[in-house]
């Protein structure tokens, strides 16, 4: 052996129950999908709202769901009958994970609360994604990324000219609850390995954004009663870091925020002099002012090319389209295929970036797999026709 293996899926042979809606769970359960793990999507016969999130496809399909439940299996149950709840039972035994979205309590008063839970399988790993947890004075609250960012502390640091908070671009406490849960999955299968106990976690939403703080908490730890600036040396306060509108009206980032690259990047715009000035807190404005003015002046494909090679950490601000088709992203794989209902190829990124992914990947129909997955668990092809035909098991096969 000349070195360690390579990254694998190493979640092969793991089966996920996901009860989870819209982007959190979906997401979490994405990156499990991504590290190997077999995914049932156990879904309200009405299916998961993700399916019908726009964008849509010229067939009607939902882009966002593509993106989020390619490679995914689909059974719709009913849980509100005795037996939709019979049959999950009946998963969840043949399951190592099982995660859900549902808000506190409501998995107690269908009959499936934790008593119920581990007595189908003591050796569970069940992770439960909430708004604030199942405690506290806001469990009761209806909540979304927006509302979580902002009790987060998160949208206060970021700010328009005017100190209002700029509404969010990404759905950062959404994903980031998803990458906890997907790591609350990753901690419980390695304490069940150790100890042959089951597993129990609750993600909140609130605490994951809250997680995302920080630098801008350094204010708070160091005790001297300062908060973070609506323009700090990140977020705008320095010229050296931030955009620039070119001649053609597509924008460059420059994030020149140590000498070496500032001081490289002012020589090759021909204006060594404004390296001095990189600092001074007191004349940042009219240093921003001189470097829109050498910016504006050329269009950003010129600029891209005098500088992107060189020390300036200078880079083109790309839509997303040109994300994707992005030298870099291409070259090293990131992006994959998965696939339309209508057979055309879908640019995804893969589910774990870091981790390869065939591509071909789709997004099956409402309940079409409950054929499958009941009689791998023990029904008989008759008894799922008859569930079908009574609106216990949904969809279509």
């Amino acid at each position: 052996m000349t070195g360690l293996a390579q990254a694998r899926p190493s979640l092969a042979g793991v089966r996920v129950l996901d009860l989870t809606r819209l982007l959190p769970g979906n997401y979490a359960t994405l990156l499990l999908y991504g590290l190997g793990a077999e995914v049932i999507k156990v879904e309200e016969l009405t299916g998961d709202g993700t399916r019908a999130a726009p964008p849509y496809s010229a067939t009607g399909e939902s882009g966002a769901n593509l993106v989020l439940n390619r490679g995914k299996t689909s059974l719709a149950l009913d849980l509100k009958t005795d037996e939709g709840r019979a049959l999950l039972l009946r998963l969840i035994a043949s399951a190592e994970v099982m995660m859900d979205s549902f808000r506190p309590g409501v998995l107690d008063r269908l009959g499936l609360g934790a008593a119920a839970v581990a007595a189908a399988n003591p050796r569970l790993v069940h992770v439960s994604l909430t708004a604030f947890g199942d405690d506290g004075p806001y469990v009761r609250l209806p909540t979304h990324d927006l509302n979580v960012q902002a009790l987060g502390g998160i949208l206060s640091l970021s700010t328009d000219d005017a100190g209002r908070p700029s509404m969010p671009a990404l759905q950062a406490a959404d994903l980031a609850t998803g990458l906890q849960a997907a790591l609350a999955v990753l901690a419980g299968l390695r304490a069940v390995a150790q100890d042959g106990q089951g597993y129990r976690a609750q993600v909140a939403m609130a605490d994951a954004a809250l997680a995302l703080t920080p630098l801008a908490a350094g204010h708070l730890a160091a005790g001297t009663g300062s908060m973070p600036a609506g323009r700090d040396l990140l977020t705008g306060a320095l010229a050296c870091y931030g955009v620039y509108r070119c001649a053609d009206d597509r924008w460059l980032a420059v994030g020149a925020l140590e000498p070496k690259f500032f001081g490289r990047l002012c020589e090759l715009i021909e204006h060594p002099e404004f390296a001095a000035r990189q600092y001074d807190l007191a004349g940042q404005a009219g240093l921003r002012a001189d470097l829109a003015e050498v910016f504006g002046a050329r269009p950003r494909a010129a600029w891209v090319e005098l500088l992107a090679g060189e020390d300036t950490c200078v880079t083109p601000v790309n839509n997303l389209a040109e994300a994707f088709a992005d030298a870099n992203a291409v070259e090293r794989g990131v992006i994959v295929e998965a696939r339309r209902s209508d057979g055309g190829a879908a640019p995804v990124v893969r589910a774990v970036p870091w981790l390869a992914e065939e591509s071909g990947a789709h997004v099956t129909d409402l309940g079409s797999d409950a054929e499958a997955i009941l009689t791998a668990v023990g029904l008989d092809a008759a008894t799922v026709a008859d569930l079908r035909a009574r609106g216990i098991v949904g969809g279509s096969p």
